[in-house]
């Protein structure tokens, strides 16, 4: 009887060691990526907003989403935010890409965040919000606000 009741336990146990690992592993295959490309050299705030009708959506390399930061640095998109993997490049004018360093993103969060629009009234909107800059540029940021 004991033995019967260690081998139902060892193939309870495996099969829930087995279904945790596919549904994890389909859930970080399952997340999307996001390509960065901001103009060469820019440093100072990058704002994507989401769900903004009318505007462009984000071009997709492969399974990535690829976002085209303009000099303004706020970019409007009518796609919903999604999480995943974010990588950082400077796109320079014949199109080539340098990789930007994590130590040059600071404080990335996504938030809610109201704006007014045309006729007056307030409108909240989803975006991920990023600072590119060394530290003395952050310090600095930091220190006007």
């Amino acid at each position: 009887m004991l033995k019967k009741l260690y081998v139902l336990y060892l193939v309870v146990f495996f099969g829930i060691s087995i279904a945790a690992f596919v549904i994890g592993n389909y859930g970080i295959h399952d997340q999307k990526s996001h390509i960065y490309l901001l103009p060469d050299g820019y440093t100072g705030w990058v704002e994507i907003r989401y769900e903004q009708e009318g505007s462009p959506p984000l071009p997709r390399e492969g399974k990535e989403y690829v976002n085209l930061i303009p000099r303004t640095g706020i970019l409007n998109t009518p796609d919903s935010p999604t999480s995943g993997e974010m990588k950082f490049y400077y796109l320079d004018e014949q199109g080539n890409r340098k990789r930007i360093e994590l130590d040059m993103i600071r404080a990335q969060a996504m938030k809610s965040k109201y704006v007014l629009t045309s006729n007056g009234t307030k409108e909240e909107l989803s975006v991920n919000v990023f600072f590119v800059g060394t530290e003395q540029q952050w310090n600095d940021e930091r220190s006007r606000n």
